[in-house]
Order: C-alpha cells, then structure tokens, then sequence
C-alpha cells in the first residue's frame, strides 16, 4: 500500500455495485478507464476474482472509479458526484427493500443511519441531529474528505430519504465543522 492512503475502507460490494452501474451507465469503456485510472495497488480491488464482496478495500478505489466518472461525463465538476451516488444507491436498494422504505418515515431512515454506515465503512461515526428544526446528517471521524466524496454521499442520503416518506428531499452539503466533522442539510417538501 502506498502512504498516501487515506486507511478508510469500504466492503468490496460497493466497488463492485458501483462498477456494473458505471458499465450500465456510461459503457464498457468508462468502466474499464475507470479501473485503469487507479494506483496500480488499488486496481486488483476493483476485480471480482479478487476482491472478497465482503471484504474490506480502500475507499480510494471506490472514489477514484468516481472522480473518473465525473471527470470524463461530468466536466470535472464534483456535483456529478451527486448524480453518481443517487443513482448508484437507487440500483442498489432491493425492491423489497424499497417496499420496506415506503412504510418507514424519514427519521426512521435517518435514526438507521449510524448502524447502516458501518455496514459499509470502517471508519467514522454517521449521526442525525436537529438543528434550529433543520434535520442534519454528521459523518464524525472520518478522515477521506474530497469534494466528490460528499457530493456522492450526498446523493446517496438523498436517495435513501426518497426511498422513505421524504418528500422531494435534497441533502445540501454544508461546512465541515471546526473538527473535521462533515455535514449536510436535508431539506424536504
């Protein structure tokens, strides 16, 4: 591994999710100059035969497949990130999962946050909170912060609250906190 890692990891299933959606999306070729982008130590990661689904990556690989996308089909702008993470997430609820969601409210969705989080991460704290009757999404301990990185999972929040009652959400990332936490707005209605 190279140093300059951030030593977040994901669960391989989200790298292999978010590489049939980009083959899906984009095409082959985006998909395979996604995976070429990549440190030459983070490409055997984006491999089915030899990244475990449940085993642990960095979540450079994840990210990096990303920023290739928004680079090639975005402009470089790190909003597409947002479309990414929205899309991705929507592919990758099960419909019963989806039916599931329809009965729940968006602070049900939002009080699972914490426990769902670390089934995908293995690192930081993902917390709901009110602030001044904002409702607020916190990612505390969490040390890989880029710009496509919150735009994802942005979209991503997003798209778990339309799963639920949410109506027409949109989570608006807000400053970092002075320690490093990372925020986003949810708006609804």
């Amino acid at each position: 591994m190279t140093a300059s890692l951030s030593g977040v990891n994901y669960k391989g299933f989200t790298v292999q999710n978010l590489l049939a959606y980009v083959h899906e999306r984009f095409g082959e070729d985006t998909a395979r100059t996604a995976v070429e982008s990549l440190l030459p130590e983070l490409q055997p990661h984006a491999d089915p035969r030899t990244t475990l689904a449940v085993g642990w990556v960095p979540v450079e690989t994840y990210f990096g497949i990303i920023q290739h996308v928004v680079d090639r089909h975005f402009d470089g702008k790190p909003e597409g990130a947002h479309t990414v993470g929205y899309e991705v997430t929507l592919r990758d609820i099960h419909s019963i999962f989806k039916m599931v969601l329809r009965f729940t409210t968006p602070n049900m969705v939002l009080g699972m946050a914490r426990r769902m989080w670390r089934s995908y991460c293995d690192q930081g704290e993902l917390l709901h909170q009110e602030e001044n009757g904002t409702g607020m999404l916190l990612l505390r301990q969490f040390t890989y912060q880029t710009p496509v990185a919150l735009h994802e999972m942005a979209g991503g929040f997003r798209a778990y609250l339309e799963c639920s009652s949410a109506k027409n959400p949109r989570v608006e990332i807000v400053a970092p906190d002075k320690d490093g936490t990372l925020r986003w707005r949810i708006v609804s209605g």
